[in-house]
């Protein structure tokens, strides 16, 4: 492998890098709750517990 070579590939793995979303940003499926306001479903998010200490 030349440096050509690794440099493609170090661009397209921070490219994929870039479209994932951090775990810290990812909403659990447990998180979401429907609930019914006025006649529409609404997406009801907790948010998550901060660590006492």
């Amino acid at each position: 492998m030349n440096e050509i070579d690794l440099t493609k590939q170090l661009k397209q793995w921070r490219e994929t890098r870039a479209r994932k979303v951090p775990p810290s940003q990812q909403v659990n499926l447990a998180d979401r709750r429907m609930v019914r306001v006025n006649g529409q479903e609404v997406v009801v998010i907790t948010k998550a517990r901060k660590a006492q200490g």
